[in-house]
């Protein structure tokens, strides 16, 4: 579960911290309103990896420190062909208790007690995939004549000179 009460999060001045190590699939795609649109959320579900790392506050502050192990299935803008992505994405930050604090870098928790960590692992992944996913950096794409894969080599259309 990525979703904490501040009373169960270690305080890190008497203990050590809590250590993550939860299926990613798992916890973001079974994630109730942590997307936007549902077809993320599918994907999501789909993609294996790994959320390891450590939880722990000092006071109200609470300190993550999570790395994101992920392999999912892309299709390539250039041939449209499917192939498999590993990444890994890792990031501290530090939740704060909303008490009319202005830091813009940091995170915030509600009045409720409640540390919320699946959004914020959710845009980490996000940000890590490719904007312009392409098979291999070499990708031929389509021929625009045929439409037949030119990573294939079957196009025999005319190129242009």
């Amino acid at each position: 579960m990525l979703k904490y009460h501040i009373d169960k999060i270690p305080d890190l001045r008497v203990s050590e911290p809590m250590v993550l190590d939860l299926s990613l699939s798992e916890e973001i795609g079974a994630t109730p309103g942590v997307f936007l649109v549902p077809e993320t959320e599918a994907e999501f579900k789909e993609m294996k990896g790994r959320i390891s790392g450590s939880l722990g506050r000092e006071g109200t502050d609470v300190m993550v420190d999570v790395t994101v192990d992920y392999q999912t299935t892309l299709s390539c803008v250039r041939c449209l062909e499917t192939f498999t992505r590993k990444g890994e994405v890792g990031e501290r930050t530090l939740f704060f208790h909303e008490k009319g604090s202005t830091a813009e870098e940091l995170e915030r928790y509600g009045r409720d007690g409640w540390v919320d960590l699946a959004p914020w692992v959710r845009e980490l992944v996000l940000t890590d995939l490719p904007f312009y996913p392409l098979c291999h950096e070499d990708c031929r794409g389509l021929c625009p004549e045929c439409g037949e894969n030119r990573n294939t080599g079957l196009c025999t259309c005319p190129t242009e000179g």
